[in-house]
């Protein structure tokens, strides 16, 4: 009983553990490396690069050995003479050991080249025949060559080199769009908890000008509605901090979420926020979003992978032509070494094959046609991004310098509602103001606190949707 009351006591003392204070940067490394959805992303770029070596295969060094050990064949047979009336009855072994190498290397833009190699030996007997033992061996090269268009290998090649970089290039942008989702998180968090200290305050001001009024009350100073609205604000402001927790766990969630973490694992971050003006040029920062903006470099390679699907359409539609050369050398002999002795050129051959549609339903027409339209829809989608980037580009720029504006405009409403609050709550105590305006007072004091760190935030997220938008660091995008 003891052995299970000490681990109760471990498993409550580890989960009220307090959990290590991470900052914005720890959160973004915990993703990379937990975040499930960037593990998938990894994995499709992976799946990419396989698809490169294959395509790639056809145009590396192969190489395939085929080997009979033994073919055994026996042969009964009666043969019957007409002419003599008689009838022979033969009786024929045949045993063969063989060996099949084929080499074959393509070369890109200039064909492929197949060496062939066999070697045989065939031991025959028989009652009739005379026995014999036999030793040959030949070799043969083979080149071949498409000369009106590209091989389908190497289109296949070049769509899977586009393929791969358009993979990389979409894992970049992925890998950003999850930094940008751990700040949207990591920053709800810290607003979520900061405004909980925000309400702590209130609360804390509802209470101590309830306690005055009270009093006042008490000593017939003020009417009790007085001190009936001031309770009525102190309720308001514990309900109003109660719900701040529950969103507080809410938040938190959400983070452990992003950040790969499992739902019970405790997590703490740090609530400061930092923030430092950086100045950003639109211009410059249109130029380099429209030069590094990874989906308008992918809406590129979609462009070149249609065209290269229009040219192999059109291959497989057309008239092709093949050219082909060969030459092979043969030997034989009762030994191996008489197949040596007499190995010479025994064959040489060229050859031109033409293969061209004459009559057809039009489905190689519909076929080349559907190809074209294909890649006329890809420049259009790759016009359509470029002007995509530009309104994201401007509308974050104009947005950031608005997010700036605002820190200054909201820093200076706080210091005017904590003015004006410090007024009111002096003139109330004084009996010079009643309750409604100190009420008024405090809660444009809350919100003015509220306002003033969520203008910070905004414009960290702000800072966000321009890395996004351009792909660049801030100190790029400086004047």
């Amino acid at each position: 009983m003891k052995y299970q009351w000490a681990l109760v006591g471990l498993l409550i003392a580890t989960t009220c553990a307090k959990a290590e204070v991470l900052s914005l940067q720890e959160c973004i490394e915990l993703a990379m490396q937990n975040n499930l959805q960037h593990q998938r992303n990894q994995q499709d770029l992976d799946n990419s690069h396989v698809q490169l070596t294959a395509a790639q295969a056809p145009f590396t060094f192969g190489m395939d050995a085929f080997v009979t050990a033994p073919s055994f064949t026996g042969l009964r047979d009666t043969q019957e003479n007409v002419a003599l009336q008689t009838r022979v009855r033969e009786e024929n072994t045949d045993v063969s050991y063989s060996g099949n190498l084929r080499m074959t290397q393509r070369l890109r833009h200039l064909g492929q080249l197949t060496l062939t190699s066999v070697a045989l030996r065939r031991d025959f007997s028989s009652n009739r025949r005379e026995d014999f033992l036999d030793y040959s061996g030949s070799t043969r090269l083979a080149y071949e060559r498409d000369i009106l268009g590209q091989p389908s290998e190497e289109i296949a090649l070049k769509r899977a080199e586009h393929s791969l970089q358009s993979a990389r290039l979409n894992f970049d942008r992925q890998r950003l769009q999850l930094e940008g989702q751990v700040i949207d998180d990591y920053y709800d968090l810290v607003q979520s908890v900061r405004e909980l200290e925000i309400e702590e305050q209130r609360l804390a001001q509802s209470r101590a000008n309830l306690e005055l009024a009270q009093r006042k009350f008490e000593v017939g100073l003020i009417a009790e509605v007085e001190a009936l609205r001031l309770q009525v604000e102190m309720l308001q402001a514990e309900a109003t901090y109660d719900q701040a927790q529950t969103d507080i766990e809410l938040r938190r969630d959400l983070l452990r979420e992003t950040l790969g973490l499992d739902v019970w694992e405790p997590i703490e971050i740090d609530t400061d926020v930092q923030y430092e003006i950086h100045p950003i040029d639109a211009q410059r920062a249109l130029e380099i979003g429209l030069a590094r903006r990874t989906d308008m470099k992918r809406a590129e390679i979609f462009e070149e992978i249609n065209a290269l699907n229009l040219e192999d359409t059109r291959r497989r539609n057309g008239i092709n032509a093949t050219f082909g050369a060969n030459v092979s050398m043969q030997g034989r002999g009762s030994e191996i070494s008489a197949v040596s002795d007499n190995f010479e050129r025994n064959r040489w051959g060229v050859d031109l094959q033409i293969s061209l549609p004459l009559i057809d339903s039009g489905q190689r027409q519909a076929n080349i046609s559907q190809a074209r339209i294909a890649l006329e829809q890809s420049r259009l989608g790759r016009e359509q991004q470029r002007r995509l980037i530009i309104q994201q580009v401007r509308d974050a720029t104009r947005r950031v310098h608005e997010a700036e504006r605002q820190i200054d405009l909201r820093q200076a409403a706080l210091e005017f509602a904590q003015r004006t609050y410090d007024v009111e709550q002096s003139r109330f105590e004084l009996g010079l103001a009643d309750s409604q305006q100190l009420l008024q007072a405090q809660g444009n004091l809350t919100q003015a606190r509220i306002n003033a760190l969520a203008a910070v935030i905004g414009y960290q997220r702000q800072l966000k949707n321009v890395r996004l938008a351009t792909m660049a660091e801030l100190k790029e995008l400086a004047p």
